[in-house]
């Protein structure tokens, strides 16, 4: 709506008397107080006043907006003819100001009421009327003033003030519905301003600024529906970064975030979509030249680059290595879950190459990343009973007899060749999968356990290896429970191990419960891979662990870095002086095996004992050794 739609309203009060025309239009932009509002309500106005001058026969008129209660020497807006007559009518009106506001303010109704002050000029010996009108505004304090001179001619002006009264009523009208039109489009010019906002927040991650995981995703798939365009599906994971928050605090950890995503949107070619992903997760659309391989690997190969000397400022070592996957569209796919799931498995090949690397998806040497694909392959595989267990001695390296067995899980593929776990890590990073794994092996090596090792070779115990998801579920315990009935097992010749980096769980979390459960049924925990995490004395202190497995690095060190055996020796009295039993990993020589038992470790494993066995070779199994 514009302001002449508000006109015939006004001006139904003039029709009995004379005609009106007005054919002005008004753009409802902004307040009267913005210059563009009040240049349209001055042309409006204008005409107006041009208008009401032939209908009264008036020489000259006059329309003012005058300004607050306190001033009234500047107007806001003067709409009068620039000649002798009009300058002569204004001194005239404004002399009339003081008493007519004066009048107004004590009467506060509008219409026929609107004060009216007459005055008398001369202009070249011509004798003028001057009829003045005080319009109070649409806002309060403020005022206008309609004034007409006419040609003094006695009998003939009886009409006149009646007619003033009513043009100061829709001069007043005017105004106001163009102050209410100019305060709903600036009301809504701010709404669509805050909207504007809202939206753009809505699609930001507040810690970073960049798009957020939803934001992201509908600008990618955009550009795929697009079509036209060729682009790289790059996303950047950072190294270690759970570790980084435990040793540094999740303060530091925000700094870092953000520093990777300032760097990364600095790196990003002109036209791509930077966007976080969750957690320390970040992707990239960033568009191709026809061919770009070479381009692609130069890009990621820039991004690590830029994101480590970023990081540098940080004074923080080792910090700033990130890995890098991506997949190309349309080359290796033509959606977005597909892209996402191809650079996610280049993502992963590039983690299991070292971490700080990158990796561009290909389609042989990447196939084992592939969560879907693989997914299919191992359900296929456990129907067919291609995952199994080996078994890896535990011995006591006083007696040098076995006293257990670590069960290693294995995949026969298709050929017979056995894949061991880092062939199918992909495996793990899936729940369902994860835990069908760990429920497949266990039930497999239960049974062995009954036809084979407990035959010739009773209370041997089993180590069973669980991931985070296993412990996550509050039906694992029963899941073991099950399957220890079914297989006639015992819970005490149990145990399970369990890593460092899974027992960062809060300490009155699912996973501390589970652990809890298992050993109130008779199950022993050996926390695995001590030494290569980041909290490790904090589990020995808070956690319930019978067993400390050393890992296999610190044993290789034996004889060749004073370092770390000093470290490896200090580990072995804290574990001692705590009464948990220690198992060192990787033994491969008598030498290190002599040391460990003169160091005081108990128990080992290693190939210097037996590599892992399958379980059909267990029937034969000589378990003493001499070293």
């Amino acid at each position: 709506m514009n302001v002449m739609q508000g006109f015939p309203v006004a001006m139904d009060l003039l029709h009995q008397d004379f005609p009106i025309s007005m054919s002005a239009q008004l753009q409802d932009s902004a307040r009267l107080q913005d210059a563009p509002a009040m240049t349209e309500l001055e042309s409006t106005l204008e005409q107006f006043r041009t208008t009401v001058e032939t209908a009264c026969g008036a020489a000259a008129s006059l329309f003012l907006i005058l300004p607050g209660e306190s001033d009234h020497t500047h107007p806001l807006v003067t709409l009068t003819a620039d000649t002798q007559l009009g300058r002569k009518l204004y001194e005239a009106a404004m002399a009339a100001v003081g008493s007519l506001r004066a009048k107004v303010t004590m009467c506060p109704s509008e219409g026929i009421d609107s004060p009216c002050s007459i005055s008398r000029f001369s202009l070249s010996e011509i004798n003028f009327d001057v009829f003045s009108f005080l319009v109070k505004g649409p806002e309060a304090g403020t005022f206008g003033l309609f004034a007409m001179a006419v040609r003094a001619n006695p009998g003939q002006q009886s009409d006149l003030p009646d007619k003033g009264r009513k043009i100061a009523l829709c001069f007043g009208r005017v105004w106001n519905i163009h102050d209410n039109m100019s305060e709903m489009a600036f009301e809504l010019a701010t709404l669509s301003s805050r909207m504007a906002r809202l939206r753009k927040l809505s699609e930001t991650d507040p810690l970073t600024n960049l798009n957020n995981r939803v934001s992201f995703e509908n600008k990618v798939r955009e550009r795929i529906e697009d079509g036209g365009q060729h682009f790289a599906f790059v996303i950047i994971d950072v190294d270690h970064f759970k570790m980084i928050n435990d040793i540094y605090g999740h303060q530091f950890g925000d700094t870092y975030l953000k520093a990777i995503a300032k760097t990364l949107k600095h790196t990003a070619p002109e036209g791509a979509v930077t966007g976080r992903l969750g957690g320390d997760e970040f992707g990239l659309s960033v568009p191709l030249p026809r061919g770009g391989r070479a381009y692609l690997d130069g890009l990621l190969s820039r991004m690590k680059n830029n994101i480590q000397r970023a990081i540098a400022v940080l004074n923080k070592p080792d910090l700033g290595h990130v890995s890098i996957g991506a997949s190309q569209f349309p080359l290796d796919a033509s959606g977005y879950t597909k892209l996402y799931e191809l650079a996610d498995c280049a993502l992963y090949a590039a983690k299991n190459a070292g971490r700080g690397k990158s990796a561009i998806f290909h389609p042989r040497h990447h196939v084992r990343y592939n969560t879907r694909e693989l997914g299919n392959l191992f359900h296929q595989a456990v129907r067919r009973n291609q995952i199994h267990p080996n078994f890896q001695p535990i011995v006591d390296l006083e007696s040098r007899r076995c006293i257990g067995f670590e069960v290693l899980a294995r995949w026969r593929d298709d050929t017979g060749k056995n894949m061991i776990p880092a062939q199918f890590s992909t495996v793990f990073r899936d729940h369902s999968l994860a835990e069908k794994m760990t429920r497949t092996i266990m039930r497999r090596a239960f049974q062995d356990y009954g036809s084979s090792v407990s035959q010739t070779f009773p209370h041997r115990s089993l180590s069973i290896n669980v991931t985070y998801f296993d412990l996550m579920n509050p039906e694992f315990v029963f899941d073991v429970q099950n399957v220890i009935s079914e297989t006639s097992f015992d819970w005490e010749n149990l145990t399970i191990e369990v890593t460092e980096q899974i027992m960062l769980d809060d300490t009155n979390g699912q996973i501390r419960r589970t652990v809890k459960e298992l050993r109130t049924r008779g199950a022993r925990i050996a926390l695995d891979d001590f030494g290569t995490g980041y909290g490790g004395l904090r589990h020995l202190s808070d956690w319930p662990i019978d067993f400390l497995k050393i890992d296999k690095a610190f044993v290789d060190k034996i004889g060749s870095d004073d370092k770390s055996v000093a470290i490896l020796r200090a580990l072995l009295a804290m574990a001692n002086g705590l009464r948990v039993s220690v198992i060192a990993e990787g033994i491969e020589t008598a030498q290190q095996a002599a040391l460990l038992r003169d160091w005081g470790c108990r128990l080992g494993q290693g190939f210097l004992f037996d590599a892992p066995l399958p379980s059909g070779s267990l029937a034969g199994y000589d378990p003493k050794y001499s070293f």
